[in-house]
């Protein structure tokens, strides 16, 4: 085994062993996902805008709208990809999202802004961050219950392969080049990231 092969291996099953603590960690291809749990303290809806306030994580497409803008011409899909989740967001929610205050686990707090529509206060909830942020509702178990509840490394681990699937559908977005793969791959996105 030559010493990159020893590396890689290394780096893979310090990644596998990551993902089993909390707040957990996964990979795909290569990007680090640290997935944080805690409760929805308030839900705010505001208007979308590129700003969107100080400090507030941006998930969903409008997440994926925003980098693809701050990407410039380096490129080219990613802002096509990024024009066209941009129109379909404004379509389908008349301009506006939602603001989620999250109280997480460890004691500190977060705000998020995306397009989903579905989180209520009090929710228990996964906020995901690598190069994209997402926020899902999850099992009552990650918030309420001590790491060493018998479910909830199952779970945990359950979370972080779902989280790995959202950043796969993400990425798949960012790489359509047409309204048509755009629409298409929104519509996966939503339904591997919001569940």
């Amino acid at each position: 085994m030559t010493s990159r092969q020893a590396l890689l291996t290394f780096t893979s099953l310090m990644l596998a062993g990551c993902a089993a603590t909390d707040p957990g960690t996964g990979s795909t291809r290569g990007e680090v996902i640290t997935v944080d749990y805690g409760t929805v303290m308030q839900v705010e809806q505001v208007q979308m805008d590129p700003k969107y306030g100080t400090g507030a994580l941006v998930g969903g497409g409008l997440g994926l709208a925003a980098a693809s803008r701050r990407s410039g011409t380096t490129q080219a899909g990613a802002a096509i990809a990024g024009a066209l989740i941009g129109a379909m967001i404004q379509k389908s929610k008349a301009g506006t999202a939602d603001k989620y205050t999250v109280r997480l686990n460890n004691g500190g707090t977060i705000q998020m802004v995306t397009e989903h529509h579905d989180i209520e206060s009090g929710d228990c909830v996964s906020v995901e961050q690598g190069k994209h942020a997402n926020i899902r509702r999850v099992s009552p178990i990650m918030c309420g219950s001590p790491q060493s509840h018998p479910d909830y490394q199952e779970m945990h681990e359950a979370n972080v392969e779902e989280s790995e699937e959202c950043l796969a559908t993400k990425q798949a977005l960012l790489a359509a080049t047409t309204e048509q793969e755009a629409d298409l791959a929104y519509k996966k996105m939503r339904a591997f990231c919001e569940h």
